[in-house]
């Protein structure tokens, strides 16, 4: 009970978390679509070197999205009868709203400020392009040791900043393959459709159709019943 009193004292906001309700992970798990899928794609990674590199990914994603990639936030929402109507702030990044926030003090204020001074877009840009490229080789390579193929060779990332910034908003337009993205799956098989009994009259169920859209189906059987009783 104490430990309660002092949560509810220190205004705490206490989050619960139950096996198999996904939904319970509403501020843990907000993310994992818009930012955690995208840029760590959906393959199976192991080993030690490749927690090193996914490290290396999350440092960089994170002053990239928390500095340089605003997000809408929900002002209101009411609902009118059946609609609901949502209205939502200007976008802004994460950055930008702890430095509006009242409550934040003036030293976190000023050290977010120094950082983002000394922050790069682009070099963050390409630490995740290097970092997502070689993550997506580990990928190839772990599938290709499992079925016994040679793993795809993929394009190495820029060694500069300004190399990779030449290259920005060329790769799109051809369509550049993210190293980590989901692959493709391979197309199913052409099902062979099997022969029907009525494919010697459809002409004559064609015909009957035109005449009386109304027909049913189980008249059609039975005219066809009566027109062939051997078959």
């Amino acid at each position: 009970m104490s430990s309660c009193h002092g949560v509810a004292n220190r205004r705490l906001e206490v989050t619960r978390s139950r096996a198999y309700k996904k939904n319970d992970q509403a501020f843990v798990e907000q993310k994992n679509g818009a930012v955690v899928r995208r840029l760590m794609g959906y393959g199976r990674f192991d080993g030690v070197e490749t927690a090193r590199m996914m490290g290396r990914l999350y440092a960089a994603a994170r002053l990239y999205v928390n500095f340089f990639q605003p997000s809408f936030k929900l002002k209101e929402k009411r609902r009118e009868g059946a609609k609901v109507i949502k209205r939502y702030h200007l976008p802004s990044t994460p950055y930008e709203r702890a430095l509006a926030h009242p409550k934040v003090t003036a030293a976190v204020k000023k050290r977010l400020r120094d950082q983002y001074r000394s922050l790069d877009p682009v070099a963050l840009l390409a630490e995740i392009r290097a970092t997502q490229e070689e993550l997506g080789n580990r990928v190839d390579r772990r599938a290709g040791q499992a079925r016994g193929l040679q793993p795809a060779h993929t394009s190495a990332p820029p060694a500069t900043a300004a190399t990779f910034a030449k290259t920005l908003g060329k790769t799109v337009t051809v369509g550049e393959p993210r190293a980590t993205h989901r692959r493709t799956r391979r197309p199913y098989k052409t099902r062979v459709r099997m022969p029907s009994k009525l494919d010697p009259h459809l002409a004559a169920i064609e015909a009957w159709v035109a005449e009386q859209p109304q027909l049913t189906a189980l008249a059609i059987v039975g005219r066809l019943s009566e027109k062939y009783p051997k078959e």
